[in-house]
C-alpha cells in the first residue's frame, strides 16, 4: 500500500491522535514549500489547526494551522489497508468494521473520508440507500465533493429521489454540483435536475436543462440521448412541433 497524498479540504473534529512509524513519506507540505516530517498527527478542530509530533525534535507537538498547509502525505491505518484487501475479495461485508473504524480514529486526516467513500458504495451495492446517503453527506460536509465520482454521486441523488420524488435536497445538491462540476458530473445533474423539475411541473426550466445538455454536451453518449428524448417528450407537449421535429433528427442522427 503506498502513501497517498492529499490536498487540505474542510476537515472534521480529530479527538484522537493517530500514532505513527516516522518513515519520510509521512510529510506535512506547507505552503511556500517547507515540508514537516512527522511522527504522529492529529486535528484540532476547536483551533483548526494539526497538532504535529516532528520526526525529529523529541516528544514537542508543534500547532499548524489549516490555512498554512498545502497538502498531508499519510501513510494508511492498518485497517484501511486491510479493507482494501478484503473489498478487492469481494467480501464487503467485513470491510464495514474496518472502514468504521478508520472514519472514527482518522477524522481530519483524509482517510476518514477514503474510508466513507468506500462505505458509500458498499451501501450503494447492498441495497442501504439511507446509510449510502449518510456517507456522502459527510463528504459533502467535509468539502470533498468535487473528489466523489460521478457514479457515486449520481447514486446519491437517485437514493435521494427514490425517498422523496421532490427531494429539495437532491435539487440543492443537483444545483452545486452544475455550478462547480467536475465537468463530467454536469451534464447527468442538468439531466437529473431537468427530470426532477419535470416531476414538480415547473417543464420550461426542466426544458432548459436538457437543452443545455444537448447543445454543451456533445460527447456525453446516454446522458444526451436522454436529454434529447426528454426534451422531444416536453416539446411536443408544448405544442412546438417545430423544435420537437429538430431534436428528433438530432437523435435520429445519434
Amino acid at each position: 500500500m503506498k502513501t497517498q497524498t492529499f490536498c487540505i479540504g474542510s476537515i472534521a473534529a480529530c479527538a484522537m491522535l493517530l500514532a505513527l512509524p516516522a518513515p519520510a513519506a509521512n510529510v506535512l507540505h506547507l505552503i511556500g514549500g517547507k515540508n514537516i516530517p512527522f511522527k504522529s498527527i492529529r486535528w484540532d478542530a476547536t483551533k483548526g489547526e494539526f497538532l504535529v509530533q516532528p520526526a525529529s525534535g523529541g516528544d514537542a507537538v508543534i500547532p499548524v494551522a489549516k490555512k498554512d498547509v498545502a497538502r498531508l502525505e499519510l501513510d494508511p491505518p492498518a485497517e484501511m489497508t486491510q479493507a482494501q484487501q478484503l473489498l478487492a475479495a469481494n467480501r464487503n461485508t467485513e470491510a464495514i468494521p474496518l472502514l468504521q473504524t478508520v472514519v472514527a480514529n482518522c477524522r481530519g486526516l483524509n482517510w476518514d473520508n477514503t474510508a466513507r467513500e468506500a462505505l458509500a458504495r458498499i451501501y450503494v451495492k447492498g441495497n442501504e440507500p439511507e446509510k449510502a446517503i449518510t456517507m456522502v453527506d459527510e463528504l459533502l460536509a467535509a468539502g470533498v465533493g468535487a473528489s466523489i465520482s460521478s457514479g457515486l454521486r449520481t447514486e446519491y441523488w437517485k437514493a435521494l429521489l427514490a425517498i422523496d420524488p421532490k427531494s429539495a435536497k437532491a435539487m440543492k445538491d443537483l444545483g452545486e454540483a452544475i455550478a462547480t462540476g467536475p465537468r463530467d458530473i454536469v451534464p447527468v445533474a442538468l439531466v437529473m435536475r431537468g427530470n426532477l423539475l419535470r416531476t414538480a411541473g415547473r417543464k420550461e426550466n426542466a426544458l432548459q436543462d436538457y437543452l443545455r445538455t444537448i447543445l454543451f454536451f456533445e460527447n456525453a453518449g446516454a446522458v444526451r440521448t436522454e436529454a434529447l428524448t426528454q426534451a422531444i417528450a416536453l416539446l411536443e407537449e408544448q405544442g412546438d412541433a417545430t423544435r420537437a421535429n429538430e431534436l428528433r433528427q438530432k437523435l435520429s442522427q445519434k
